[in-house]
């Protein structure tokens, strides 16, 4: 099970910006109701470096970070990531049905919980963007199965808006050095990424949607 004390939160923040500061608040309170540990990566403000790089290298320093703690999860997870009320339960009762040998579970992907949309009253809702005819799911209806990469990129279902990743401590080095291996084959954004390094032990949450984006007035990178 799932606790403070094998997990952890890790996030980037951006010092003297009001933005950064109210999405910093949002999560230290939402986890704080569980006694979950938040640890903030300094982001990167824009300079010559392309978006795509920006995001790379800071949920690289996120898995790094990972690594060298004793926890044995982490969910890595953009600043404006929003956990759902009875976030840690219905999170627990996700996981216990995924198989011994996860990788990942992305927990509320923008284009499954309606980033589109922004429907307040269907948050934790399935409410997705694009026709999802055809995915497979788990019989309890609360992940998908079998996501295949190709069919993901080519049904443009990102796994971004927000990213929020659930992963492990006995998996985080083959994770890392898949996503390494494909950003330097192509520069693509992160959520394009890990749609493509999507394999047999990855895991998309269905119903409930974990979170959603609550991005508190735009961007900050």
């Amino acid at each position: 099970m799932l606790n403070n004390s094998n997990l952890i939160i890790i996030t980037t923040t951006l010092s003297h910006n009001p933005i950064s500061e109210k999405r910093r608040a949002n999560l230290i309170n939402e986890f704080s109701k569980y006694n979950i540990s938040v640890i903030l990566t300094h982001g990167i403000n824009k300079n010559t470096d392309t978006q795509a790089n920006i995001f790379f290298k800071i949920f690289k320093n996120s898995m790094e970070m990972f690594k060298k703690t004793t926890f044995d999860y982490a969910i890595i997870c953009d600043d404006d990531f929003y956990p759902i009320d009875n976030f840690l339960e219905e999170l627990n009762k996700t996981v216990a049905l995924l198989p011994d040998n996860w990788e990942c579970l992305h927990l509320c992907p923008g284009y499954a919980w309606g980033r589109r949309f922004r429907d307040t009253s269907k948050i934790s809702y399935l409410n997705p963007e694009h026709n999802m005819n055809g995915i497979d799911y788990h019989e309890s209806g609360r992940f998908y199965i079998n996501c295949n990469p190709s069919t993901y990129f080519n049904r443009r279902f990102w796994l971004g808006g927000p990213d929020a990743i659930l992963l492990n401590n006995y998996s985080i080095n083959k994770y890392m050095n898949n996503f390494i291996n494909q950003y330097n084959i192509q520069n693509d954004p992160c959520d394009v990424i890990f749609v493509k390094i999507l394999n047999d032990n990855s895991y998309v949450c269905r119903q409930p949607q974990l979170g959603y984006e609550k991005e508190e007035g735009g961007t900050c990178t």
